[in-house]
């Protein structure tokens, strides 16, 4: 006999299922040898040595707030799921009991994954709460009281944000939104050291007040297309965030402008008009114009980056900057495929030698800047760091 536990259930597996399948379709052998593999090894290694031989050094120049400014930014991540779909407005709307038991479960389940993403995330910053600054498991509990509480309010507060129709609203609204709550966030963290039990008692009510104004929408269908909408972008983040890590399947965003915002008025780069500055000028526009690209680009660069000077051992951070090397150079070679090649025009002189010797100049040119982009701070951080840890 059907009943909402088991449609929950089989909705839950079936989105596990996807993303899964979604994952092992997408995530080539390079994702799996260059970040995939070194992250968990990583982590591992680095995870070990904050308990065993305590905090790196430039921790000790961090203050205890910036705590509340990291957990504050990982609050906004979530929302609550009521695994509905679209057939259900023709059936089990109409089995209202039905239908809101499901919506129960999903909520039930949301409420949990929540508070163990939170816990988790906790867990992470142990060796430094405990081992660091000397903390109390009392300050552990209210610091994890804290964040799920105001993770549960932000969460209510992004469903109604969800449900206004006007864009510019919606991020007006939740830049406000932000701006108000990280000072209610504020005012509660400088109750953490000396009077965690109260900050306790705030974030309990304020956890149970988010949790009792959203259970009654539950029962609302005007708050299906919402829920609609959260389900859809849900399901796709996962799908999303792969789809800029793998050159080979990159979604590239549509522009749906009429005028770009540079090169507005396509004049030309290069005075010399020759074939192989007529590729090369294709190519660069075409980078520029599309964010994707160029987001994709300064992304490979900023996390390998913040990888080589975050993880302590040396032998990883070699194997980092040489997955990099192999990662940003068949990257580019990939781009210039998809950008050349994607039109039947420029398609038809791939052979020819004007081809090869743009796309040689181009990748070498954005290869190398690259490599600079990733050199100055890591030089930079690195001679930081000795200088500190003297």
């Amino acid at each position: 006999m059907m009943n909402s536990f088991k449609i929950f259930r089989h909705r839950l597996f079936q989105n596990w299922y996807y993303q899964i399948k979604i994952f092992r379709q997408i995530a080539d052998w390079t994702i799996w040898l260059y970040l995939i593999i070194p992250a968990i090894v990583a982590f591992i290694v680095i995870y070990r040595s904050w308990w065993i031989e305590g905090a790196p050094t430039w921790i000790q120049w961090m203050p205890i707030e910036l705590f509340f400014v990291a957990g504050y930014l990982f609050t906004w991540l979530g929302t609550y799921r009521t695994y509905v779909d679209g057939a259900d407005k023709v059936f089990l709307v109409k089995k209202r009991e039905l239908f809101y038991g499901l919506k129960k479960w999903g909520f039930r389940y949301s409420v949990l994954f929540q508070a163990l993403s939170t816990l988790l995330t906790i867990a992470l910053l142990l060796p430094f709460i405990i081992q660091h600054y000397q903390l109390t498991s009392i300050h552990v509990g209210s610091y994890f009281l804290f964040l799920l509480s105001i993770k549960y309010m932000i969460m209510y507060i992004k469903f109604h944000i969800k449900k206004i129709e006007g864009k510019w609203v919606r991020i007006f609204l939740t830049i406000g939104f932000f701006i108000v709550v990280s000072w209610g966030a504020q005012a509660l963290s400088r109750l953490w050291e000396n009077h965690s039990l109260m900050m306790m008692l705030f974030a309990v009510v304020i956890g149970s007040a988010a949790l009792l104004l959203y259970f009654p929408l539950l029962k609302k269908n005007s708050a299906l297309e919402a829920e609609l909408l959260i389900e859809n972008e849900e399901k796709q983040k996962l799908v999303n965030m792969i789809f800029q890590m793998s050159y080979d399947i990159e979604k590239t965003k549509v522009i749906t402008r009429k005028r770009p915002w540079l090169f507005r008025n396509s004049r030309r780069i290069f005075k010399n008009r020759t074939a192989v500055n007529g590729f090369v000028e294709l190519f660069v526009k075409v980078f520029i114009r599309n964010s994707s690209h160029i987001m994709t680009y300064f992304q490979i660069c900023s996390v390998t980056i913040a990888a080589v000077l975050i993880i302590p051992p040396l032998w990883i951070k070699c194997i980092i900057l040489g997955g990099f090397l192999l990662m940003m150079w068949s990257w580019l070679a990939g781009l210039w495929e998809r950008i050349i090649l994607s039109h039947p025009f420029t398609k038809k002189y791939q052979e020819h030698d004007a081809y090869f010797a743009a796309r040689k100049r181009t990748i070498t040119v954005l290869y190398v800047v690259a490599i600079i982009i990733v050199a100055i701070p890591i030089t930079i951080g690195l001679l930081a760091f000795n200088f500190l840890g003297t």
